[in-house]
């Protein structure tokens, strides 16, 4: 569909534009009310000053879920630009004449979201500085920054990850069970699963539940990504534990159980090393920018 043409005296505002993609994330009103610190009644307002400004819904609204329209996924990638180049404005304006080396531990899952746009945009601002990025899990991960081997690392935490005091959180949502809409894996025994490996928090969250409740498992498939995890769900080989927003913004047949035991909620934190670099601190800034959250 073709947006209508916006008048010369209207401006997008920032802070609608954080809170859409946060709905957009999320699925969730409500969640995105907890990412972005404003009232599940403010967030429907900005949504809705979002919608009148574009003359078309940016969501389709469900009883499970919020998904996104055809009008929202055209304003989506503007949206991603619109405040990257915003919040790289601020650092670069505001920004420590800094140089060097800075080490970033990046939890394969959070690849997906935001964190490649944000990592991208500190190394055109800080010529000087070159970011050198570590993937692997968050027990690994968190491990390298006690032993200084990195300045700050984005763990996913939950389900048996503890956070620590000087953590910063950066999202939250809950965790559930993504099965295939017609299958029958919920209901058999031992119950087939797809996970990712040793170390990954969901994993842990899946695991304890099933054992709280007494219920048999096999580990039916091993992928340390979850779109490979989701894709097993998908042709009905296992069913999976992943965040909301992975599920409200996967593709048929997959939905969501809710006759499985309940999972936790699961975090994206932010902690850096017990002293950080300025050049970390500056980063660190730029990420809880990013998120929306205060420095």
């Amino acid at each position: 569909m073709n947006l209508p043409l916006l008048s010369n005296s209207m401006r997008f505002d920032i802070d609608v534009l954080k809170t859409f993609i946060a709905v957009a994330d999320t699925g969730s009103v409500k969640l995105a009310s907890e990412r972005v610190a404003r009232s599940s009644a403010a967030v429907s307002m900005q949504m809705k000053k979002l919608e009148q400004l574009l003359g078309a819904p940016v969501f389709q609204r469900s009883a499970g879920a919020m998904r996104i329209s055809d009008a929202g996924e055209r304003l989506m990638p503007h949206a991603h630009l619109i405040i990257q180049a915003h919040d790289t404005a601020i650092v670069e304006l505001q920004s420590l004449n800094i140089e060097g080396l800075v080490r970033v531990g990046l939890c394969l899952e959070n690849a997906e979201t935001c964190m490649p746009e944000i990592l991208s945009g500190f190394a055109k601002v800080h010529k000087r500085v070159t970011v050198e990025v570590v993937s692997g899990d968050a027990q690994d991960l968190a491990v390298m920054l006690a032993n200084d081997e990195l300045d700050l690392a984005i763990l996913t935490i939950g389900g048996g990850a503890p956070p620590e005091e000087r953590d910063r959180l950066l999202h939250e949502q809950p965790l559930v069970w993504a099965t295939h809409k017609n299958g029958q894996r919920t209901k058999e025994r031992p119950l087939r699963l797809a996970v990712a490996p040793v170390g990954c928090p969901w994993r842990l969250a899946a695991l304890d539940a099933l054992k709280r409740s007494g219920i048999p498992y096999q580990i039916a498939y091993l992928s340390n990504v979850s779109e490979s995890q989701l894709a097993a769900v998908r042709a009905d080989l296992a069913v999976a534990a992943l965040p909301l927003s992975r599920i409200t913004s996967a593709t048929q047949p997959i939905c969501i159980n809710k006759d499985l035991p309940k999972l936790p909620y699961t975090q994206i934190v932010l902690r850096t090393s017990v002293n950080p670099s300025k050049k970390a601190k500056t980063l660190a800034a730029q990420v809880l920018s990013a998120f929306n959250r205060p420095s």
